[in-house]
């Protein structure tokens, strides 16, 4: 029994000995050589630069450029009562208080130039840098930028280490990125992840296009670099999404190549000087084209300011913006991009189908005026109540065939919206909200932006020449 007990013993063993040389389980074969899987093989054929062994080398390079921002403010103490009450009832100035915020920025050349987000340093009287000695520098804000939530600061010294920025249009899906700053005030914290995803628009700033990353990006985080594997800057990270104030993995970045227009024009002009046509766009869904009889693929031009280039350039309403420079248009974000970023005095193609006809327009870019911004920025706030609009004028209520040339003019409404599910159409015209008279989109703006999730809006609308009321919850 012995015997054959030892005989099975080593028929198993052998058994065992052949399985796992066959399936590559042992490490070395008979003549010491490694064994390798076909899992192994697929690993190793992807690039070390791609899968590095460690992050220790590029965190030294950049690091030293990294600093915190504190800025200083001094703002309003609100009433609980409401913003008024004390002067209504008391004739009492209102009390102003000193608020401090924290963020993170990165050198960007070695003469002290610092980037970091625009939300970081708002309203601030006064702005301190402290570097990774933890030496305490007083920083000019040189300019700001609301609408890609960039500021550009400046400290008096010489020879700082610096990042570069890198080209943020080469940046892939899948590809490995540090996060660099100080969250919930931990002194210069990286953090590793991937590019999760690209062109992300989440309606926070008018011109946008994040990258989203799975790097731990917290409270703090606003304003630090997001590295590649070569140490450049290809984004500056700015928001999170999160039920709460942590980190899920799900966080943006503002790219790189829209920092370095910001930056040139904050440099040499102090301000950002965008191109502009002068049309209200929207993207354009599959029945809408069967609607329109067009092709599918593009932008909807929905109105045409009087006397803007677009209008000179013969484009119209309905028209249907195909490609730019030759450059597909896939989306009204993309287009919104491509013209802000043009310089005044450009003469860019623009290929539209106007009804099946393909044409091809040339326009003549101007510099955006202040009045303009102001109203896109009311509009995309606007949009996110599912509706698009725009200030009611005698020459619109004409073409509308209105009965009143007050308040604003829905022009669009965003299917699934909040606007669409409360009942509001095309063609209605928002004569108050919450009994007050509305005489710019801007004020409309204003007073969303006042009011806090959950709160109850009561608009009085012109449909046709009779009013109604129409009243609904804020979204979150």
């Amino acid at each position: 029994m012995k015997k054959i007990g030892l005989i099975a013993g080593t028929s198993f063993l052998a058994g065992a000995l052949f399985f796992a040389l066959s399936f590559g389980f042992l490490q070395k074969s008979v003549n010491n050589e490694p064994v390798i899987s076909p899992a192994i093989v697929r690993a190793e054929s992807v690039s070390q630069s791609v899968v590095p062994n460690s992050f220790v080398e590029i965190v030294r390079k950049v690091k030293p450029a990294v600093v915190k921002v504190i800025s200083e403010s001094i703002v309003e103490r609100r009433s609980r009562f409401g913003d008024d009450f004390f002067d209504r009832f008391f004739n009492a100035p209102r009390r102003q208080e000193k608020r401090s915020g924290e963020g993170s920025g990165f050198f960007i050349s070695a003469d002290g130039y610092i980037l970091t987000n625009n939300h970081v340093v708002k309203d601030a009287v006064k702005v301190k840098i402290f570097n990774i000695d933890n030496a305490e520098f007083t920083a000019k804000i040189i300019g700001t930028d609301p609408k890609t939530d960039l500021a550009l600061l400046k400290i008096s010294t010489k020879n700082v280490p610096f990042i570069d920025l890198g080209d943020s249009n080469a940046v892939e899906v899948g590809e490995w990125v540090l996060a660099i700053g100080n969250p919930f005030g931990q002194d210069l914290t990286v953090t590793s992840g991937i590019i999760s995803a690209t062109g992300r628009h989440l309606g926070l700033a008018l011109y946008e296009d994040f990258l989203q990353t799975d790097a731990a990006i917290n409270m703090g985080n606003s304003g630090g670099p997001l590295i590649n594997m070569k140490g450049e800057a290809i984004g500056i990270n700015s928001t999170i999404l999160t039920p709460s104030a942590g980190n899920i993995g799900i966080g943006f970045a503002i790219p790189a190549n829209m920092a370095k227009k910001v930056v040139a024009d904050l440099k040499t002009k102090g301000k950002v000087v965008r191109g502009w046509f002068g049309i209200q766009i929207q993207n354009i869904s599959a029945s809408d084209a069967k609607d329109l009889d067009l092709p599918t693929a593009g932008v909807l031009v929905s109105r045409v300011e009087e006397n803007s280039p677009a209008q000179k350039a013969g484009l119209k309403r309905y028209d249907l913006i195909v490609a730019i420079n030759g450059k597909a248009v896939k989306s009204a974000s993309d287009l919104q991009m491509e013209i802000a970023n043009s310089t005044p005095g450009d003469e860019i193609s623009v290929a539209i189908f106007r009804n099946r006809d393909k044409q091809v327009l040339k326009v003549k870019v101007i510099e955006a005026p202040e009045e303009a911004l102001e109203q896109a920025a009311a509009e995309s706030k606007s949009m996110s109540l599912g509706m698009a609009l725009v200030k009611n004028t005698p020459g619109l209520a004409r073409e509308y065939g209105l009965k009143t040339a007050k308040g604003l003019v829905v022009e669009n409404v965003e299917r699934g919206g909040v606007a669409a599910e409360n009942g509001l159409k095309p063609g209605d015209v928002l004569l108050a909200v919450n009994r007050t008279e509305i005489e710019s989109v801007v004020q409309f703006k204003n007073f969303l932006a006042g009011r806090r999730s959950g709160s109850m809006v009561l608009l009085l609308v012109n449909r046709d020449g009779d009013e109604l009321y129409i009243r609904f919850a804020l979204p979150e």
